[in-house]
Order: structure tokens, then sequence, then C-alpha cells
């Protein structure tokens, strides 16, 4: 018989009246399994009842939801026997990523990434693990895991081997769909990193991509930080259904995960090192403007001083009436002023 959950009673079953569509709006998938091979057709109204017979070994109900309303995990709640504080947050739809245990049953939560257009949609599976039982519910979360139940049924032997072979087999797709993402954040800074060092290069529009890459950078590393913790208490956990057969898998999973991190955490200083870079460039861009202002002030004041002078027009200027006076006025100015110029050029002021 099942062990019944400190502070959660059995309530009846009330659901015969209620509309077939509204038990069924949400509800992805529900299969029962018995050595690995998935059961004839079973139905939601079911479910107590296989968990209450005795069951084979790795026998279970594999149940998948995607945004249901409260309704329908209420009706979950009934026949799994849920804790009501994990059905609450489950209800919430935003919670960070863990693992909680109640009674005998595990409670976890995971993030999920997916692209949508430019933007990374931060999505939520949360993992209801009992001895015989698998109840998943995804939130904002379109991508599903129909994949992972056919591949999952396709190798019966090791399904046989029950929730912990699904739990490896949700979390191992969650992470191994993170390597792509992982990968695409570090081609976009390859290629930003290739146009930083162009003089042509839009130093303002250089600076939004960084930010752009980095804030989706934060938006994986949410997903993937916590997930190294989950994944290791898991592969240290106590519970029935994590069988010796089991450890190896979650030990390669843990081993994926820490991968990702550390790919994450390399990015994360290579981008911090190609904002600085930007930044530097803006200086030395500002810095060589500057220059140019300045040599060019100090060539056109040449000019200025000498005809400053010759203009104040006093009587007593002997140039005045000099009769080489003005070209070499003018000649002065130029020389001077040419001077500068070859000087700056050398330089690289100008």
């Amino acid at each position: 018989m099942r062990r019944a959950l400190s502070g959660t009673a059995r309530r009846p079953h009330n659901w015969a009246h209620r509309n077939a569509r509204l038990r069924f709006v949400m509800l992805v998938n529900c299969a029962a399994y018995i050595n690995g091979i998935r059961q004839p057709a079973f139905d939601i109204d079911a479910i107590s009842d296989f968990l209450a017979a005795p069951q084979p070994p790795g026998a279970m109900v594999w149940v998948a939801l995607f945004e249901p309303p409260p309704t329908l995990l209420n009706k979950m709640q009934e026949e799994f026997n849920l804790h009501e504080l994990a059905i609450e947050d489950t209800n919430r739809g935003s919670q960070r990523p863990k693992i909680e245990e109640y009674g005998s049953t595990l409670f976890i939560v995971l993030h999920t990434v997916e692209r949508h257009g430019d933007d990374y949609v931060d999505g939520e599976l949360h993992i209801y693990c009992g001895e015989h039982f698998v109840l998943t519910v995804r939130h904002r979360a379109e991508t599903g895991f129909r994949n992972v139940r056919s591949e999952l049924e396709s190798e019966p032997e090791f399904l046989a081997l029950g929730p912990g072979a699904v739990l490896h087999g949700l979390i191992d797709t969650v992470v191994d769909r993170l390597f792509p993402e992982a990968d695409s954040l570090e081609d976009r800074l390859d290629a930003i990193e290739e146009t930083i060092f162009d003089a042509r290069t839009d130093r303002r529009a250089a600076a939004q991509m960084l930010y752009a890459l980095k804030r989706d950078t934060m938006c994986v590393r949410r997903a993937v930080t916590p997930l190294v913790e989950v994944c290791g208490r898991l592969l240290t956990h106590k519970h029935p259904i994590f069988r010796e057969p089991l450890r190896p898998y979650f030990r390669d999973v843990l081993d994926h995960v820490t991968r990702i991190q550390e790919s994450l955490d390399n990015l994360r200083d290579m981008e911090n090192g190609a904002t600085q870079t930007n930044l530097s460039l803006i200086a030395l861009g500002e810095n060589e403007v500057t220059k140019k202002l300045a040599g060019w002030g100090a060539i056109l004041m040449v000019p200025s001083i000498i005809g400053t002078v010759y203009g104040m027009n006093f009587k007593n200027m002997p140039e005045l009436e000099w009769t080489y006076g003005y070209p070499v006025a003018v000649g002065l100015m130029v020389a001077a002023s040419a001077g500068l110029w070859a000087y700056f050029r050398r330089i690289r002021w100008v």
C-alpha cells in the first residue's frame, strides 16, 4: 500500500460530474508502465487505484501536464496524494530550481531556456517522483518531452528501473538543450570580438550588443548554476527511486552540467574583457580626436598671432612701410604652419 504523507488527507473523488474537457485540457500524456512496457489506455481516475494495488518493482504511472489549471492540479494531488505546499508552488509557477522531499515524494524544480526570436524565455519544469509514479508540469516551456517518453519506451529494460529512469531522462534532456544555447552565446561573442578592433565599428552599437549578450548569458546561468547543486544532491540521494544501476547516469548528467557552467564562467570573463576593451577603444578614439583638435588649433594659432600683431596698425611699426613686409609676414605664417603640420604629422596628431 502507498504510504500517506503527513498532513495530507485523501479526499474523495468528486470529478464524475465535471466536464471531461476540463479534466484533459492541459493533460499531455498519461500512461502506466509495468516492466518497462506501456499498458493499455490509462485514465487519470485510475491512478490512485493503480498505486494502491501491489506493483512489481519499477512499475509506475507517468503523467505530463502543461500549464494546468488549479482544478487539474487538485485532481493530481488527490490521485498521487501530493503535499499541499508542493502543489501551491506549482500553482504559482515561479519557483527557483530546487529539490525538496515531502515524505516519500521528491519535488524537483528545473528551469528551461528557450529562444523565441531575439529573446530568451525562462521556463520551468516541476517534477514529482514517488516510488511508483512521475508527474511533470511545464510552465512557459513550449518544447515538451515527448522525445524522452519515446526513447525510454524504446528501451523497456532501462525504463523498467522505474521513476528514477524517467527522472534521469528528463534532467538529461534539460541539460542537453542547454549546450546549443551556450554554444550560440560563444558564437555571438566571437562575432562581436571580430568587429571590435575594426575602426569603422559603431562603438555604441558594439556596447549594446555586448550588453544584450551579457543579459542572455545571465538568463542561461540562472538555469544552469542551481542545476549543478540539484544534480549533485540527486547523485547522493537515498530515495528508493535511485536504484544502483542509475547512479552512473546521474553522474554523467552532473558532468555535463558542470561543463556548461564552466563554459558560461569562461564566457562571462571574456564578455567582461570585451566590454573593457570596447570602453578602452572608445577612450582611445576620444583621445585621438582631442589630439587632432589640439594639433590643428596650434597650427591655426600661428597665423592668427602674426596676423593679430600686424593688424594693430601702430604708427611706429617699422614693417608697415617696408616693401617686403607683407610677403614676409605671409611667408612666415605659411612656413610656421607647415613646420607645425609636419611635426604633428610625424607624431600622428593630425
